[in-house]
C-alpha cells in the first residue's frame, strides 16, 4: 500500500477515513516487504476499549514508541508498568492541587489579558491579516512554559520573534513526524550517521535540555520557596525516590517538563485554530455563544479588554459543547499507537500477534455514520447538550480526543478551562473573519495543524530525503552496502577533502553527507582540488558537473566564449515560472530585453524618481518602526525587514504601487508569500533528480503543487498591477509616472507584441525586475549588517565617514550625489557581497563541445557550476586573508575605490550579462544603511551562529534575530 501512502500524503487522514468507512471500521495496512511497516488500523469503539481499557496492560507504550520519542526521556507519556503508575500518581497529585490549579488559571488569564488580546487588537487596528494558528501555538507554548517553570518566553509580540527554544520544539516534532512515516531502520541510519533530520533533533535536544536544566538550576538555587506553585515547584516538593541519585532526580524533573510542554502546547493552539475556523464557517454558532456570554461576569483589563474567568465561564455549557464538538471533527492528535505486548483477540475477531502495531484513527472515528449518526460530518454542537441543558457524557472510547482509560488525559479540566478563557475572550473582544482565498485543510502530521499554518512544515530537502530513503529502504541489502560506501567516503575524505565519485552511486553518500552545509562542502572541496572538481551523480541520472571557482574558468564561459554557454533549454524549463523573461531568454531576445532595460534603467527621470521614492519610504517607514522596536526592546528579525522592504521598494520601482510589506504589524502579503514559495521550489529542482520531478508534475503532487498555487497568485497579482497601470495611463493628462511598467507599455509598437502576448512579455518582465530587485538586495543588507556586529571597527569607520559627509537636506537623508562620496561604506559592502554573495552559485551548459582553461572537458551532458560563494573564500583568488572582513582590500593608497575584474568578483555576474541594476543597487543599499547606522546600533545574541540557507539566494537560515537600540547622540 506504500504508492497509496505517497499519493495520497496531503490528505492522508481523509484517505484513510474513507478505507475505514468501506472496511467496516478496521484494516491491515502493509507496507513493503521486509521493512516493518503492517500496522492495524482502526476506529471501532469496541477495539478501543478492548486496548485501551479492558485489556490495558496488553498494549504498552512499547520499547519501539519509547525510542521513537526519545525526546521525552523516560517521562510520563512514554513509560510504562510501575515507572508509569508511579509518575501517574505524582502527576495527579500535582494537578489536583488547589494552588496549582489557583496558579495555571491566573497564568492564562494574565497571558490572554496582557499579550494576545493587545496583540489582536493591534492587527485589528491596522486591518492586518493574522495567521491565527501561528499565534495560537506561540500562546500556547508561553502558556505552558510559563506553567511549568513560572517563566516568560515572550514568543507573542507585534513583531513575532520566535524563540530559540520554540524553533527547537517545531524541529523536534518534525523529526517525530520523519520518524513516523519512513521504516524505523532508515531514520536509525540517519541517527547514526548524524545528518539530515536526526541532526536537526539532536541539535534540538541540546537547546531544549539546555533551557530546562538552566531552570531547573534556577529553582534547585533559590530553595523551595513554598508559595510557587508552578509544575517544577510542585515537583521539587513532592518527595521522590528515596533511590534515586541527584543526577537521576534532575533527568526525572527535565523528563517531566519536556512532556508537559510538549503535550500542553499542541492540544491548546490546534484546537484553538479548528474551533476559531469553524466559528467563521458557522457564524450561528457563534452568535448563540455570544448570547451565553453576556450574562458572565468578566474582568477588564490594560486597553478595556474583558477576560472571562474560569469560574464565570462554568456555566458556558453552549462554549465547552461547541469546543468538544470541535475536538470530535478535529481531534488535535489525529491517531494513537499502540503494540500488541501478546497474542490477543479483538472483539471483531482480528487476530493480532505479539508486537502488531495498533494505529487508532480518532479523526476517522469522529466522522463515521455507525458512531455519531447521520449528521455525524456536521458541526453541531447541540449533540452534547442535554434536553435539560447540561452537558451530555460519551464515553472515552468513543471520544477519545483525551485519550481514553487508564491513560486518560490528567490535564483534561485544565486544558479546556484554557481553551474556553481563550476562546470566549477572543469572541467577546473581536469578530473573527477568514480571509477569503484561504483553503484550510488538516496537515499530514503527528498534529493536526492546518495546511498553511506555520509549524510542522517538511522542508524542501527532506522530502526528497525521505523518498529516496524510502527507495533505498525496500532492498536492505542495498542499504547495508550503502552505509559502508559511506564509512569508506569518511575515510578517504580524511585523506585528500574531494568526493569520490563511486561506481553506479557516484558522489551521492558525500552529497546526501554535506546536503546541511553545501556551501561550505563546497567551498573546502575546491580548496583541496586546486578551483575545479568533477561531481558525478548514480548512473542513469543526469548528474554529471564540473564546479569551479577557477577566474580563468568563469571568464572563458561568461565572456571569451560567452556564444557557447547560453542559459538553454534545460535552464529556462528550470525556471519556466519566469517566462520568457530576461534571466531566461537568449539570442535577439535577451538581446532585445537587455537594450531595453537598460534604457530604462538609465533615464534620468527614473532614477530620479527612484531615489526620492527610497528616502521617502526610508523617512516614512524603516526608521520609524526601527524606532518602535527599539523603544519595546522586542526582538526583531532584520532579515524579514530588509526582505519586506526591498519588496516595497521594487514593487514601487517596477509597478509604482506600494503594497505596505513592511507596515508594523508585519501583514502578510499573497504577491510575496508567493514569490517565497517559488524561491524555494526553486532551488528544490535544483537537487531533485528529474525523473521526480516529472513524476510530480504528472501527478500534480508535492513542490509542483505549491508552484501551481504560488504562480497563481503571482500571475493575479501582476495582471491587476498591469490593469491598474492602464486605467492611470488612459486617465492621466499629465506627464506619465516613472515606473518601469508604465515605461514598458508605452514601447507597445517597440515590442511587437499585441493582446494577450503583450500582457505575457509584461508579466514576464516585470517579475524578472522583481525577483532581481527584492532578493538580492535584502540579503547582501542582511550578511551586512551582521558583520557589522562582528567588526565594530569597520562600524566605527562607516559611523565616522556618515559624520563627516552628513546629509545636507532638512529630511536627513542623503542625496544620490552625497551617497557616491561614501567611499569606505562602498568598500564595506563590496566585501559583505565578496564573501556573502547575493546568489551563491550559477549553472551553465555549453551548446558545443569545449574545454575549460583549467583543462577540464565540457560539453552538452556536462554542466559548469560556479560557485560564487567559494571563488570569495579562496586564498589562490583572493590571498591568504580570503576569509577575513577587511573593506580595506577594496580602498588604493590615495582611499580610493580600488577595481577588480567581474570574473574574479562576480556577486554581479561576468560578461554580457553583468547586472544592469548595480549602481541602483549600491544606491539602495548605501541610503539604507545611511539612514539606519546612524541612528540605531543592532545587537544579536552572543552564541547565535549565521548560517546560509539552501536556496537559490543566499538568505540566512534561521534569520538575523536582534534587538534594535538608539545611538545614545540621538536616543
Amino acid at each position: 500500500m506504500l504508492p497509496f501512502v505517497v499519493v495520497n500524503r496531503h490528505c492522508i487522514h481523509d484517505k484513510v477515513m474513507d478505507l475505514l468507512r468501506e472496511a467496516g471500521c478496521t484494516f491491515m495496512f502493509f507496507g513493503p516487504w521486509l521493512l516493518d511497516m503492517n500496522f492495524l488500523i482502526t476506529c471501532d469503539p469496541a477495539t478501543v476499549n478492548h486496548c485501551l481499557n479492558t485489556h490495558f496492560e496488553k498494549y504498552p507504550k512499547g520499547r519501539e514508541f519509547a525510542e521513537m520519542f526519545d525526546i521525552l526521556g523516560d517521562g510520563l507519556l512514554v513509560a510504562d508498568s510501575e515507572s508509569w503508575e508511579y509518575q501517574r500518581r505524582v502527576a495527579t497529585s500535582v494537578f489536583g492541587a488547589r494552588d496549582f490549579r489557583s496558579f495555571a488559571m491566573s497564568t492564562i488569564a494574565r497571558k490572554v489579558g496582557n499579550v494576545l488580546l493587545p496583540y489582536l487588537d493591534h492587527m485589528a487596528k491596522h486591518g492586518s491579516e493574522v495567521e491565527l494558528e501561528g499565534v495560537f501555538m506561540r500562546l500556547s507554548l508561553d502558556v505552558s512554559y510559563s506553567m511549568v517553570f513560572a517563566a516568560d518566553l515572550e514568543c507573542l509580540s507585534v513583531s513575532s520573534p520566535m524563540t530559540v527554544f520554540g524553533l527547537a520544539t517545531k524541529e523536534a516534532e518534525e523529526a517525530m513526524l520523519f520518524r513516523h512515516i519512513v521504516p524505523s531502520r532508515l531514520w536509525k541510519l540517519l541517527r547514526w550517521l548524524n545528518v539530515g533530520t536526526e541532526k536537526k533533533l539532536a541539535d534540538a535536544k541540546v537547546v531544549i535540555n539546555q533551557f530546562i536544566y538552566e531552570e531547573i538550576s534556577k529553582r534547585k538555587a533559590q530553595g523551595n520557596n513554598g508559595s510557587q506553585a508552578d509544575i517544577l515547584s510542585m515537583y521539587m516538593k513532592v518527595t521522590l525516590d528515596a533511590s534515586m541519585s541527584e543526577q537521576q532526580k534532575t533527568q526525572f524533573l527535565r523528563d517531566t517538563a519536556v512532556g508537559f510542554i510538549l503535550a500542553g502546547k499542541d492540544l491548546i493552539a490546534v484546537t484553538l485554530t479548528w474551533f476559531f475556523y469553524m466559528m467563521c464557517k458557522h457564524p450561528n454558532v457563534e452568535a448563540r455563544i455570544l448570547e451565553e456570554l453576556k450574562g458572565l461576569q468578566s474582568s477588564t483589563w490594560h486597553g478595556d479588554f474583558s477576560v472571562f474567568e474560569c469560574d464565570a465561564l462554568r456555566s458556558a455549557i453552549y462554549l465547552q459543547a461547541a469546543l468538544l464538538e470541535t475536538l470530535r471533527l478535529f481531534p488535535a492528535t489525529p491517531f494513537e499507537e499502540k503494540e500488541a505486548h501478546v497474542d490477543d483477540v479483538l472483539p471483531n475477531g482480528t487476530k493480532v500477534t505479539k508486537g502488531t502495531r495498533i494505529i487508532f484513527s480518532l479523526y476517522a472515528m469522529g466522522r463515521i455514520k455507525g458512531i455519531w449518526g447521520k449528521d455525524c460530518m456536521e458541526f453541531r454542537p447541540e449533540r452534547w447538550v442535554s434536553k435539560s441543558g447540561r452537558l451530555r457524557h460519551e464515553p472515552s472510547y468513543k471520544f477519545m480526543s483525551f485519550n481514553s482509560g487508564p491513560r486518560s488525559c490528567i490535564g483534561k479540566d485544565l486544558g479546556l478551562s484554557n481553551m474556553k478563557i481563550t476562546a470566549a475572550s477572543i469572541i467577546h473582544n473581536f469578530k473573527v473573519e477568514l480571509v477569503g482565498s484561504h483553503a484550510v485543510m488538516p496537515q499530514s502530521s503527528v498534529i493536526l495543524h492546518t495546511q498553511n499554518g506555520m509549524m510542522l512544515q517538511e522542508s524542501e530537502a527532506m522530502e526528497f530525503l525521505s523518498w529516496l530513503l524510502g527507495f533505498l529502504g525496500r532492498y536492505p541489502e542495498l542499504m547495508v552496502s550503502f552505509a559502508c560506501f559511506l564509512l569508506l567516503f569518511h575515510r578517504l575524505n580524511r585523506r585528500h577533502g574531494l568526493p569520490t565519485n563511486w561506481p553506479v552511486i557516484g558522489a551521492l553518500p558525500a552529497i546526501t553527507m554535506n546536503a546541511g552545509r553545501v556551501h561550505e562542502w563546497v567551498t573546502e572541496f575546491l580548496r583541496a582540488g586546486g578551483l575545479s572538481c568533477v561531481i558525478k551523480g548514480p548512473w542513469g541520472s543526469p548528474v554529471d558537473v564540473i564546479v569551479t571557482a577557477d577566474p580563468a574558468n568563469v571568464a572563458h564561459v561568461f565572456t571569451t566564449n560567452f556564444a557557447n554557454y547560453p542559459k538553454g533549454e534545460e535552464f529556462a524549463a528550470l525556471f519556466e515560472v519566469l517566462g520568457d523573461g530576461i534571466f531566461n531568454a537568449d539570442g535577439e531576445s535577451w538581446a532585445f530585453q537587455r537594450r531595453k532595460a537598460h534604457a530604462l534603467l538609465s533615464d534620468a527621470r527614473f532614477r530620479a524618481a527612484v531615489a526620492a521614492s527610497t528616502a521617502r519610504k526610508l523617512r516614512e517607514d524603516l526608521v520609524p518602526l526601527l524606532d518602535g522596536l527599539a523603544a519595546s526592546g522586542a526582538v526583531v528579525d532584520l532579515q524579514d525587514v530588509f526582505v519586506r522592504l526591498t519588496f516595497d521598494l521594487t514593487a514601487m520601482f517596477v509597478f509604482g504601487i506600494d503594497p505596505g510589506c513592511l507596515a508594523p504589524d508585519f501583514p502578510y502579503v499573497p504577491f510575496a508569500a508567493a514569490m517565497d514559495t517559488i524561491e524555494e521550489v526553486l532551488f528544490y529542482r535544483h537537487v531533485t533528480p528529474v525523473p521526480w520531478l516529472r513524476v510530480q508534475k504528472y501527478l500534480k503532487i508535492g513542490h509542483n503543487k505549491r508552484m501551481g498555487k504560488a504562480r497563481r497568485v503571482l500571475d493575479a497579482s501582476i495582471s491587476e498591477f498591469i490593469s491598474l497601470r492602464r486605467q492611470r495611463a488612459a486617465e492621466s493628462t499629465g506627464e506619465a509616472d516613472a515606473d518601469l511598467l508604465t515605461s514598458y507599455l508605452a514601447c507597445h509598437d517597440e515590442v511587437g507584441k499585441s493582446g494577450a502576448d503583450f500582457d505575457r512579455f509584461l508579466r514576464d518582465t516585470t517579475f524578472n525586475l522583481m525577483v532581481a530587485g527584492r532578493d538580492t538586495t535584502s540579503s547582501a543588507l542582511t550578511w551586512f549588517f551582521w558583520l557589522l556586529t562582528k567588526h565594530p571597527d569597520v562600524e566605527a569607520k562607516i559611523l565616522e565617514e556618515l559624520h563627516a559627509h552628513s546629509p545636507s537636506t532638512g529630511a536627513g537623508h542623503h542625496t544620490a550625489a552625497e551617497l557616491k562620496r561614501l567611499v569606505y561604506l562602498h568598500a564595506a559592502l563590496l566585501e559583505s557581497l565578496r564573501l556573502y554573495p547575493p546568489v551563491p552559485f550559477e549553472h551553465k551548459a555549453a551548446a558545443r563541445p569545449d574545454r575549460l582553461p583549467s583543462g577540464a572537458p565540457v560539453g552538452p551532458s556536462r554542466r559548469v557550476i560556479v560557485s560564487f560563494y567559494s571563488m570569495g573564500r579562496m586564498e589562490a583568488v583572493w590571498g591568504k586573508d580570503c576569509l577575513e572582513f577587511r573593506p580595506e582590500r577594496w580602498l588604493t593608497a590615495a582611499r580610493r575605490l580600488r577595481h577588480e575584474p567581474s570574473y574574479k568578483f562576480v556577486a554581479f555576474n561576468v560578461g554580457p550579462r553583468t547586472c544592469l541594476g548595480r549602481d541602483l543597487a549600491f544606491a539602495q543599499m548605501k541610503a539604507v544603511v545611511a539612514a539606519v547606522l546612524p541612528r540605531f546600533r543592532m545587537e544579536v545574541d552572543a552564541g547565535a551562529v549565521a548560517r546560509p540557507k539552501l536556496s537559490i539566494i543566499l538568505h540566512m537560515k534561521d534569520g538575523l534575530k536582534v534587538r534594535v537600540h538608539k545611538r545614545e547622540e540621538i536616543a
